[in-house]
């Protein structure tokens, strides 16, 4: 995947396309994902994924009080749109961008096979301190927002949920769980790109010509696995940051959660939902980096 650097604008709007692909497909489960960690919805929904996704369906429906189709499972969509354009071509452009310097001192500086994981760092912390913090907040208080008895949300709309925070909380609280957020972005990207990468060679290595481009299947597989390992290993501060920008949360800063979670939850609370993250994003990796290749292969020709 290492691109020169002439290539870094396909490389970003390939980026761009394949998130939305992706996130259009996969909305429903990220929507699950995120009352399963939120830690005052998580006792709705104690009976199973597929009871939860039909408990939605049942109690939310297809439409609000004022009859505008807005299914809940989509809830959310709009930030997470606004964040595909920043953090996935971000994360295609730091690639593209950072490994072929980082390439240059493996073996010297660094260790050899580490480019990948030091731009994703590296990719990750510009993505957390600039938009995707803000915009997950908005996300996550949309997501978990549960209607009243009379069939009102709190929230409506970016800008509405946006100006309700800060009127109420402060502009700061937009920035709620920056820690587990740059955090989260830069570790699963250094897991994110390592494995893909990794898997990729492998692909190669034992490919019949070594010199001709991997066909989509492997992509796919290459993308798919890779995100395995980043829904469990990046669980913990997906969970953290979840719990920092829900509403009325009850911890005082990112090290309180932590304690307070360790103390009262245990351990294996910090991997509350993360079947369903592999659920949602090793299927989205498949769809995600098959289609940046292919995206990416078409911008290289034009």
């Amino acid at each position: 995947m290492s691109q020169p650097k002439s290539n870094v604008l396909n490389s970003t709007l390939a980026g761009a396309a394949a998130g939305t692909l992706e996130l259009l497909i996969m909305q429903p489960t990220d929507v699950i994902k995120t009352r399963f960690q939120s830690i005052r919805l998580a006792s709705h929904y104690q009976d199973g994924i597929i009871n939860a996704f039909r408990r939605v369906l049942r109690e939310e429906g297809f439409s609000d009080s004022s009859n505008r189709f807005r299914l809940a499972f989509y809830r959310g969509t709009l930030p997470v749109l606004c964040i595909v354009g920043p953090r996935i071509s971000l994360q295609y452009m730091g690639l593209a961008l950072y490994k072929p310097i980082f390439e240059k001192y493996e073996g010297t500086f660094i260790p050899a096979h580490s480019s990948a994981g030091l731009a994703g760092i590296c990719t990750g912390i510009t993505q957390a301190v600039t938009l995707v913090t803000p915009l997950e907040m908005i996300k996550v208080r949309q997501q978990t927002d549960m209607m009243n008895a009379a069939h009102q949300r709190k929230y409506h709309g970016l800008i509405n949920t946006a100006s309700i925070i800060v009127r109420q909380e402060g502009f700061r609280a937009l920035y709620s769980g920056l820690v587990a957020t740059v955090a989260r972005q830069s570790w699963g990207l250094l897991v994110k790109f390592s494995g893909y990468t990794e898997i990729k060679a492998l692909f190669t290595k034992h490919s019949e010509d070594p010199s001709q481009p991997l066909s989509p299947w492997k992509h796919m597989a290459s993308g798919g696995l890779a995100n395995v390992l980043v829904a469990i290993l990046n669980s913990p501060p997906d969970v953290v940051k979840t719990r920092m920008q829900d509403d009325g949360r009850p911890y005082r800063n990112t090290w309180d959660c932590i304690r307070q979670m360790v103390r009262n939850e245990g351990f294996l609370s910090f991997f509350k939902g993360s079947y369903l993250r592999i659920i949602r994003i090793a299927p989205g990796g498949a769809i995600q980096f098959a289609a940046y290749e292919q995206v990416l292969s078409w911008l290289n020709k034009l």
